[in-house]
């Protein structure tokens, strides 16, 4: 296990992050053809015998898996050996074990630990070295303000609880009409050019009405977001790396308060995808696309998703978070990161957010406040 852990120790953070965020996992108890399980014992007892070869080294975690087998319960031993760190020491070997003297370097290869060849020390040397390089980065705002919007929750909460009572009103006058057609000997005819009846009960009904009416939320807030990018001043950061060192996959996350929306600008030009009102229940599909869409499951989006390499934006309990994508820094380099929609109901000039920045290759982090004016807008939704 300690030879296991120490090669995992000893891995490159920018290589070991490919996988599973950087974490290594090392099962004891169990093989490709059976589960042999391990005696299990308390973690104090185990965490000492392996000091006596890991040394200071303590960024992993273990627990023991019970596991239901014909044979019986038997426990495999699950062990979390924590991503590497730029910065960190090279871990060598504290104890003679087989053939290995204290102080050999084991290194994790495809499948296998070994002894670290001249190059994986050259680099491991390299990632204690960096413990003495900091990120360094400005982040500046060039334009950029929070709207102030009168509340819209009220409006949008008025548009969908008359599409709501007109909808979900449906079923009962489907019903009655069905009810009078019983009573019409000729009520037959009516329905010869339907093919497929509606065959949707009330509750999948509601379901699809409820689902509808959350798109049709959802396209709003987005027409909201467009028409404040539109006619107001999208919040634009430039990030600038002022030193000498190449910068890999620096990242900003944007802090502001939960009063604020953020939405990715979108296009002022592009139209937003309103969502398709269910069909009318109790009519019926003629066969066409729309029935084949229904009988499938498929249905519009609200709008269009951002790309997969726009901001992320997550709304937390007490903060609203904007993480722009990592970008490559060289010296001196300036680079405009992508323009972000802000939006609050409550009032406050300036708002007061806050910014940090992370590098994949160096250690730490730089923060600092940022201050972002207000502008009212007039907005009817």
């Amino acid at each position: 296990m300690s030879k296991a852990i120490l090669g995992f120790a000893n891995r490159i953070p920018d290589v070991a992050e490919q996988w599973a965020g950087g974490h290594a996992y090392l099962l004891v108890g169990v093989d490709e053809d059976a589960i042999h399980g391990v005696p299990t014992h308390d973690i104090e007892k185990v965490d000492v015998w392996l000091r006596r070869y890991l040394g200071d080294f303590s960024r992993y975690q273990f627990t023991y898996v019970p596991m239901d087998i014909d044979e019986g319960r038997r426990h495999v031993m699950l062990v979390d050996v924590f991503p590497p760190r730029w910065g960190d020491l090279i871990h060598p070997l504290h104890k003679e074990f087989d053939r290995f003297r204290p102080g050999v370097v084991f290194h994790r290869y495809a499948g296998r630990t070994e002894p670290a060849h001249p190059a994986e020390i050259y680099a491991l040397t390299e990632r204690a070295r960096r413990a003495t390089k900091r990120v360094n980065v400005e982040v500046t705002m060039p334009a950029g303000a929070v709207a102030v919007l009168a509340p819209t929750e009220a409006t949008r909460r008025t548009i969908t609880d008359f599409l709501r009572d007109e909808l979900l009103g449906q079923p009962e006058a489907a019903d009655q009409k069905k009810k009078e057609g019983a009573s019409n000997p000729f009520g037959g005819f009516t329905s010869l050019q339907v093919l497929w009846p509606d065959s949707r009960s009330p509750e999948e009904f509601r379901q699809e009405v409820g689902e509808y009416l959350n798109d049709f939320d959802l396209a709003m807030q987005h027409a909201l977001a467009q028409a404040v990018g539109d006619v107001g001043t999208p919040l634009t950061l430039t990030l600038t790396n002022p030193g000498e060192d190449n910068l890999a996959k620096v990242q900003v996350v944007l802090s502001l308060p939960d009063t604020v929306s953020a939405h990715v600008t979108a296009d002022t030009d592009e139209e937003i995808d309103w969502p398709s009102q269910p069909a009318k229940y109790g009519a019926g599909t003629i066969p066409a696309l729309g029935g084949y869409r229904r009988m499938l499951g498929v249905q519009p989006p609200a709008y269009q998703l951002p790309s997969l390499h726009s901001p992320d934006i997550e709304q937390q309990e007490d903060r609203t978070l904007i993480r722009f994508v990592p970008v490559d820094l060289r010296p001196h380099e300036t680079v405009t990161l992508d323009p972000i929609t802000v939006y609050s109901s409550q009032e406050a000039d300036p708002f007061v957010a806050e910014w940090r920045a992370t590098a994949t290759n160096v250690s730490s982090e730089v923060q600092r406040s940022l201050s972002i004016p207000a502008q009212r807008l007039d907005l009817d939704l």
